[in-house]
C-alpha cells in the first residue's frame, strides 16, 4: 500500500447565492476540493496489537489483544492525521496533539478550524488503554465516543453532520482499501471511524523513560545508572516529603495518575468550575493528569497558566490557595493550605526527576507518526 496516490475528486455542493461560511452548522454548503497527495504506509502494517509491554502495564496488553488489530489501528492513524475530518479540511486531531510534544500542542489553548480557541489546554496522550475517564472534566467515559467529540465540536473541527462526514470520506479513494482491510468491506460509517481511531489511540503506549529503566515496575531503584544523582534526589522528594506520588502513582497503572479528580488550589474562586459545573461541591476539581512525558507538554494545568515545570513546583511549594474542597494532601495540620517551602535546590531536583519521565522512543516511533509525510 506504499505511496498510495490519491487524486482529487472535485465534489462541489452548490447552493444558489451561497454566502461565506459563518456557522459550522452549514456543513452541506461547504465545497469539498482535494489536492493530490501521497499517503506513505508500509507494505506490512506496523505491529500495533502485539507490542512488547512491560509487566506493570499488563492491563494495556490485555486491551491491545482484545480491541486492536494492526489494520484497524493503521486506518485509525490515517484518520487521526487527516484534516479532511474537519469542516474546511484545515484541522486534524494531530493539529492539537503533536507527536514531538507527546501529543500535546504547546499552546495554552488550541486553535480550531475557523480560528476559534478552545476553552481548555489540550491534554497529552498517555496510555489511553489504561483510562476510564476522558477530558479535564471527565465528561466522557468511553474512548469510541470520546474520539468523535472534537470532530463535531463547533470550535475544534466543526464537522457536526456525520452523514456528510461519511459521504466525504467515502469519496476519498485512499480510504477504500483501508476500510476494507480493517472491516472486510470499504463502507465508511461513523461507528467504524470511531472504532478505528480508538484502536489507534489504544495502541499508543509510552513506557520507555529513564524512570522505567531505573525502577522496573514502579518502585525500588534497580538500575541507578538510568537516573542522575539529582534525578534520584528528586524522586525521593516526589514519593516522600512532597507527596506527589499520592495522586501521581506509577504503580496502579504505570502512568503516574490515579484516575481521580482534585482541586489543587489554583484559585480561591475558580472561573472554570471543572467538575463543579455539573456536580455541586466539586468546584475547581479536574482530572488528575498523567506525568509521563510531562517535560514535553508545557504549558501546564487545565488552562495552561504555567509555562514551565518550575512554575508548577513553585505552586505546590508556596502558592496553594485555601479552597473549601482542596485535596487533603495539600492541606496542613492547621487546616490551611499547605506550605512545603521547598528550597531552590529541592525544586530543581523535582524538575530533574520529572524530566526523567520522558520517553524519547514514543515521540519518535514511526507507527505513531504522520502518514501524510
Amino acid at each position: 500500500m506504499k505511496n498510495i496516490h490519491r487524486f482529487a475528486l472535485a465534489v462541489l455542493l452548490l447552493l444558489s447565492g451561497m454566502t461565506a461560511l459563518t456557522n459550522c452548522k452549514k456543513d452541506n454548503s461547504l465545497p469539498y476540493k482535494y489536492e493530490s497527495e501521497v499517503l506513505n504506509l508500509p507494505d506490512q502494517p506496523y505491529a500495533y496489537r502485539d507490542q512488547q509491554i512491560p509487566s506493570h502495564l499488563a492491563n494495556i496488553a490485555t486491551v491491545l489483544q482484545s480491541k486492536v488489530t494492526d489494520q484497524g489501528a493503521t486506518l485509525g492513524r490515517v484518520l487521526f492525521y487527516d484534516p479532511k475530518l474537519s469542516l474546511n479540511n484545515k484541522i486534524s486531531c494531530s493539529s492539537c496533539h503533536l507527536q514531538e510534544k507527546a501529543f500535546s500542542d504547546g499552546k495554552r489553548f488550541s486553535t480550531g478550524f475557523d480560528g476559534g480557541l478552545t476553552k481548555r489546554n489540550a491534554s497529552s496522550i498517555v496510555n489511553p488503554a489504561a483510562l476510564q475517564n476522558f477530558f479535564w472534566d471527565a465528561r466522557e467515559h468511553d474512548l469510541q465516543s470520546m474520539v468523535l467529540q472534537p470532530i463535531k465540536n463547533h470550535i475544534e473541527m466543526g464537522m457536526d453532520n456525520f452523514d456528510a462526514l461519511e459521504k466525504k470520506l467515502g469519496q476519498l479513494d485512499y480510504y477504500k482499501p483501508l476500510f476494507a482491510d480493517a472491516f472486510g468491506d470499504d463502507k465508511v460509517t461513523r461507528e467504524r471511524i470511531a472504532d478505528a481511531m480508538s484502536q489507534f489511540l489504544n495502541s499508543m503506549v509510552t513506557s520507555n523513560s529513564g524512570f522505567d529503566a531505573a525502577v522496573p515496575g514502579g518502585w525500588g531503584v534497580q538500575n541507578p545508572g538510568a537516573l542522575t544523582v539529582q534525578q534520584q534526589q528528586g524522586m525521593n522528594l516526589f514519593f516522600g516529603q512532597a507527596q506527589c506520588g499520592v495522586c501521581h502513582n506509577p504503580v496502579s497503572n504505570g502512568s503516574f495518575f490515579n484516575e481521580s479528580f482534585a482541586n489543587i488550589g489554583l484559585d480561591a474562586n475558580p472561573a472554570d468550575k471543572g467538575l463543579g459545573a455539573n456536580q455541586p461541591g466539586m468546584d475547581g476539581m479536574f482530572k488528575i493528569p498523567s506525568l509521563r512525558n510531562v517535560a514535553l507538554t508545557a504549558p501546564y494545568m487545565h488552562d495552561g497558566r504555567f509555562a514551565t515545570l518550575r512554575e508548577v513546583v513553585d505552586h505546590y511549594s508556596d502558592k496553594i490557595e485555601n479552597t473549601p474542597n482542596l485535596h487533603w494532601t495539600l492541606r496542613g495540620f492547621d487546616g490551611q493550605a499547605l506550605r512545603m517551602n521547598l528550597t531552590d535546590q529541592q525544586k530543581d531536583d523535582l524538575v530533574a526527576f520529572l524530566q526523567a519521565l520522558t520517553d524519547q522512543q514514543y515521540v519518535n516511533d514511526p507507527k505513531y507518526s504522520n502518514p501524510f509525510k
